[in-house]
C-alpha cells in the first residue's frame, strides 16, 4: 500500500538527485572558461552556510540521502569559490590576451577612421 510517507521519501530521493547536481553545469563551465568573475561570493557563501546547518541536522536525525546532498553541495560551493579566488574577476578575451594588462594609452576617442571617398547612392 502506498502510504503519504512513501511518496514523501520517493519525492526526497529526487529532489536529492537533482540537489546532488544542480552545481555541476556551473562548476564545469567556471573551470572551462577559468572566468568566475559574475559568482557572488555572497550566494556562495550563505549556501555553505545552509548546507552546513542542513547537515548538522541529517547527522543528528540520521538523514542519510539528504546529508549526501548537503556534503555535495558544500564541496561544489567551495570548488566555486576557490576558482573564483584562483581564476580572478576578469576574463581573458577571445585573444587570450589578459584585458587587465592591455595598453590603451595609445586609443584616441575619435572613433572609427574616416574613408576619404565619395558616398555611394544606392537606386
Amino acid at each position: 500500500m502506498i502510504t503519504i510517507y512513501n511518496v514523501a521519501s520517493f519525492v526526497s530521493m529526487i529532489g536529492t538527485c537533482f540537489g546532488l547536481f544542480s552545481r555541476v553545469p556551473q562548476v564545469y563551465k567556471t573551470y572551462t572558461t577559468q572566468s568566475a568573475g559574475d559568482l557572488s561570493n555572497q550566494t556562495m557563501l550563505i549556501n555553505i552556510a545552509a548546507n552546513s546547518c542542513f547537515l548538522f541536522y541529517t547527522v543528528v536525525n540520521e538523514q542519510y540521502p539528504i546529508m549526501l546532498n548537503c556534503l555535495s553541495v558544500i564541496t561544489l560551493e567551495g570548488s566555486l569559490v576557490y576558482m573564483k579566488h584562483r581564476f580572478g574577476k576578469l576574463k581573458k578575451s577571445s585573444s587570450q590576451t589578459n584585458l587587465i594588462d592591455v595598453d590603451l594609452s595609445s586609443m584616441t576617442g575619435e572613433g572609427p577612421p574616416v574613408l576619404d571617398s565619395e558616398p555611394v547612392q544606392l537606386d
